[in-house]
């Protein structure tokens, strides 16, 4: 009788952990739909017209040592996926191309609602519908302006590594073996230092998130052993920190963008602010043309059943009292949901953007999916049927999912449009100047300032080095009445350019002929025009107008990396 019992509890068992695999397929599938939507539509073709720093330190770079940012030790690991991407995009004959950038980016979205979702199931092992439903609206928080812009890639990466983290310590935390205990550990540790040392704003996330594992259990002696291995890290860090803030006359990148007022109000003014937006889904919303809100509609579907299919097996899993019958824990997990996303901004708090919901939001979506998700169970606390519990989680996520993922739309789209202002006037330099002689000025005249497709002078330069790979050039670009842009890179000074050496991006020479200069006329319907003379603007006094001669610094084909990357034959 004995052996029958055993055999039929491992049969019960192989069964269970059978079905939690189909459950956590499902959430992956449906997750990899979710992005496809929000992602995919806009997307898959859009580039970087500014970050771009990060490809072209790529290609100056060894494959080793381009995953490191020597520019910051504290943010070491900063350009790690920019690499990644670079090197997948080299290795399968795409190199230049944004495509593997994209792909990369979609590849982190996915999984930071998958992971949620993992470590969720873990907390909840009897209760799958929780940890889908907030794996899903972690994938649709939309609160974010730069949502679907690849040039933040470090942005998902870094919250890609500290889930991965977060997930590695619970379990090193439930592990049984002790050699498990220990090498679960040292992975946990790994990759929060991988998060920690790429962005700082994850650090106070890091500190809470061991005294989150004893509401899995109470071996003391286990979480003191995890909880000292996970706190070396931060402490590492804040001692790298202190030490650099305190050396006399040092001045890094983050106290240029520090906010300017430092007091009480306005920064719990700031605060409260952000938490507002990260939690106010309903403002995502805007006005939408009919395709994109039946988009939006689909992804509303599409969650609901997902969520239908996780429930339907995960009843049979369930043996215990459901986690939806305890009132009490609702409401811790709505605690700690909101804790979370009031704890993902301090870091933010710090910069004079701090209300411009620009990178500042992203980290929050892992807090607010769980506050929403809480939010609701604990909503449907007093309805006596699990059907009817189930069905407030699962529409009231499809509201929420409706919302994030219109609003994802329309910023895929925006993100796009800058994309193509930048990729035409490039196009425009391209077609005119297929390739060029070294130590050649670039110089687009023309530009209006209400469509400028750069920003700055630095991007524009940088664009240049990558299509112009090998080949020293300087770009330069001037607005419609003449005014250069802000960080022009060299200025014209009698029969040369120069550099001031104080303003603007280096660019990669300080000096060179005012006859090695190239004009192109900005057309913003992509019909630019070289230009037979000198503009007044640049020839100023002691120039020589007859030395300027652009067709005979022409020469050669368009790059093939710089095809691939602006794609001159595509629409």
């Amino acid at each position: 009788m004995g052996s029958a019992s055993a055999g039929s509890r491992d049969l019960e068992d192989c069964s269970n952990r059978a079905k939690r695999r189909v459950e956590v397929a499902v959430a992956a599938v449906v997750y990899a739909a979710l992005i496809a939507i929000m992602w995919g539509v806009y997307s898959l073709h859009s580039g970087m017209g500014y970050e771009t720093g990060f490809p072209y330190s790529s290609t100056l770079n060894t494959w080793w040592r381009g995953f490191l940012y020597p520019g910051d030790i504290l943010r070491i690991h900063t350009s790690t996926f920019y690499q990644l991407s670079y090197l997948i995009g080299k290795m399968i004959g795409m190199d230049g191309s944004y495509v593997p950038y994209q792909v990369v980016y979609a590849m982190l979205w996915w999984a930071r609602g998958l992971l949620l979702f993992l470590i969720l199931r873990r907390f909840f092992p009897h209760n799958a519908l929780i940890a889908y439903m907030a794996g899903a609206l972690a994938l649709v928080h939309a609160a974010d302006g730069a949502l679907g812009w690849v040039g933040q890639l470090n942005q998902f990466g870094f919250i890609f590594w500290m889930l991965l983290a977060f997930y590695l310590l619970l379990a090193a935390f439930q592990a049984e073996r002790n050699v498990w205990v220990v090498a679960l550990t040292l992975g946990a540790c790994f990759f929060e230092q991988m998060s920690l040392f790429s962005y700082e704003s994850p650090l106070f996330l890091l500190l809470v998130f061991p005294a989150a594992l004893l509401a899995v259990g109470r071996r003391w002696w286990k979480w003191a052993f995890v909880s000292a291995a996970w706190y070396a890290i931060p402490a590492a860090y804040i001692y790298l920190t202190v030490k650099r803030y305190l050396v006399p006359g040092s001045v890094t990148y983050q106290q240029t963008v520090m906010r300017k007022g430092w007091t009480v109000t306005s920064l719990l003014s700031d605060w409260w602010f952000n938490i507002s937006a990260s939690l106010e889904f309903w403002k995502w919303l805007h006005p939408d043309p009919p395709a994109r809100v039946l988009l939006g509609v689909m992804s509303a579907v599409l969650v609901t059943l997902g969520g239908v299919a996780v429930l339907v097996l995960a009843n049979g899993v369930r043996k215990r009292r459901p986690f939806t019958e305890n009132a009490s824990a609702w409401g811790l997990l709505v605690g700690a949901g909101f804790m979370a996303v009031v704890l993902s901004f301090p870091a933010y708090l710090l910069l004079d953007s701090a209300r411009w919901l620009w990178r500042t939001q992203f980290l929050s979506g892992v807090g607010a999916a769980v506050f929403f998700t809480a939010l609701l169970g604990l909503i449907s606390y007093k309805v006596r049927w699990q059907t009817g519990k189930a069905a407030i989680l699962l529409i009231g996520g499809a509201a929420i999912v409706y919302c994030g993922s219109l609003r994802a739309l329309q910023l895929g789209a925006i993100h796009r449009l800058g994309w193509e202002r930048h990729r035409t006037a490039i196009l425009e330099v391209l077609r005119l100047a297929p390739s060029v002689k070294p130590n050649t000025v670039v110089v687009l005249s023309n530009v209006p300032k209400a469509l400028d497709p750069f920003g700055d002078d630095m991007w524009f330069d940088l664009a240049l080095r990558l299509v112009y790979p090998g080949i020293p050039v300087v770009g330069v670009y001037y607005y419609t009445d003449g005014t250069p842009a802000p960080g022009d890179a060299l200025s014209p000074a009698g029969d040369r350019w120069k550099w001031n050496g104080a303003a603007g991006y280096p660019p990669v020479f300080e000096e060179t002929s005012l006859a090695n200069t190239i004009v192109v006329a900005f057309d913003p319907s992509g019909k630019g025009t070289l230009e037979s003379v000198l503009p007044a603007f640049l020839c100023l006094k002691g120039c020589d107008a007859g030395s300027y001669n652009p067709r005979a610094l022409i020469t050669g084909q368009i790059a093939p990396s710089a095809k691939r990357r602006y794609r001159p034959d595509a629409r």
